[in-house]
């Protein structure tokens, strides 16, 4: 499956569950976001790539965030980064230079070898 495959199949997946999870049909979401239930259900399996006005109008309608339901964080996924990155930015004020420079390097290399081997 390509890349935007993928993405398009977990952004329906996590359409789906909200509005679920919200209680809402796929026609009473469809309402509230001024677009059509099949639409809505395209959407939801993956098949349509959404305008930006749907978009919007999709996250109004749930009153959920676009990182949420483009990207799948969460409000305490991003409120635990935030207090990693303050708890690893306190650690490094505190090296030298040359000590966050290898701490940088590391890390850049760590992630290239996990983006490259993560599917």
């Amino acid at each position: 499956m390509k890349k935007q495959d993928q993405w398009l199949s977990d952004l329906g997946t996590r359409l789906k569950a909200e509005r679920e999870k919200q209680g809402l049909t796929q026609q009473t979401l469809a309402r509230k976001a001024s677009t059509k239930q099949d639409y809505i259900a395209q959407l939801e399996r993956g098949s349509r790539n959404p305008s930006l006005r749907t978009l919007m109008n999709i996250l109004s309608a749930l009153d959920i965030s676009a990182d949420y339901l483009i990207y799948g964080t969460s409000k305490e996924r991003t409120d635990a980064m935030a207090v990693l990155l303050n708890d690893f930015t306190s650690f490094l004020s505190r090296r030298s230079v040359g000590d966050v420079a290898a701490y940088y390097d590391i890390v850049r290399f760590i992630s290239k070898y996990v983006y490259t081997n993560s599917g």
